[in-house]
């Protein structure tokens, strides 16, 4: 079931960008669906169901968050964090489980950039972090350096880990900026659609197809989408020059 539960949440995602609330009452509907239909399919086994679950869930969050639900001047929101970490920590003793790292519960089937970003997040907590935004920027610039010092091998492989070290500092600066890396490569790809769409229709309005047309001409069009800076669509330019 989980394949279709990602599937839905990310449509639900769709619909709260949109903000269209009929569409994320629809969405929420579904995902709630699916996970209704896990619970059941947990009980056919003989496993807990829907209240277990639930009752479970009340009692670890209230437990991890003193700060809120007991006493909520015993504690700073620093102060929470660190004990969120401590009552993880000690669950997992009484488990049984070995302690748990620090990045050791980031899912790894989460989306790369989103992965990377949680990664950057949680190290940061504990102090393993740059001073300033200036600082990640060069390192940015260093990586990109170094990416280009390895294109001229024939080395997949080292190219590949280059471009990685270079998207990772990427993400980590938008972090440092304040900015969702997501949601900005999510705007981006959104323009870029939107501006080339514009040049497909403007080709098949003078009877060609993107393939007949050279770059000249689909640039020329491109570049007039820009200055008609289309409907929902930010500033910048999201394709090469």
């Amino acid at each position: 079931m989980c394949r279709y539960l990602i599937d839905e949440a990310y449509e639900l995602q769709d619909a709260a960008r949109d903000a269209d609330v009929h569409a994320c009452l629809e969405e929420m509907g579904d995902v709630l669906f699916l996970l209704l239909s896990c619970s059941l399919i947990l009980e056919e086994q003989k496993h807990p169901g829907l209240e277990e679950i639930a009752a479970r869930t009340e009692a670890k969050i209230v437990r991890r968050h003193p700060h809120v639900f007991a006493d909520r001047s015993a504690r700073s929101a620093e102060e929470g964090v660190r004990h969120w970490r401590d009552m993880k920590a000690r669950e997992s003793e009484e488990r049984g489980e070995p302690l748990p790292r620090l990045l050791d519960k980031i899912p790894r089937s989460l989306p790369p950039l989103r992965r990377a970003h949680t990664v950057q997040r949680r190290v940061a907590s504990v102090g393993f972090e740059w001073e300033t935004a200036e600082q990640v920027h060069e390192k940015i610039i260093e990586e990109t350096q170094e990416l280009r010092d390895v294109l001229g091998e024939d080395n997949p492989s080292r190219i590949e880990e280059e471009l990685g070290d270079m998207l990772f500092s990427v993400v980590n600066y938008a972090r440092f900026l304040g900015v969702d890396p997501e949601s900005a490569l999510h705007t981006t790809v959104t323009k870029f659609m939107q501006r080339f769409g514009y040049v497909e229709e403007q080709l098949r309005a003078r009877g060609r197809s993107p393939e007949e047309a050279t770059l000249q001409e689909m640039d020329a069009l491109w570049e007039e989408a820009k200055r008609r800076k289309l409907s929902s669509e930010p500033e910048g330019r999201s394709a090469p020059e």
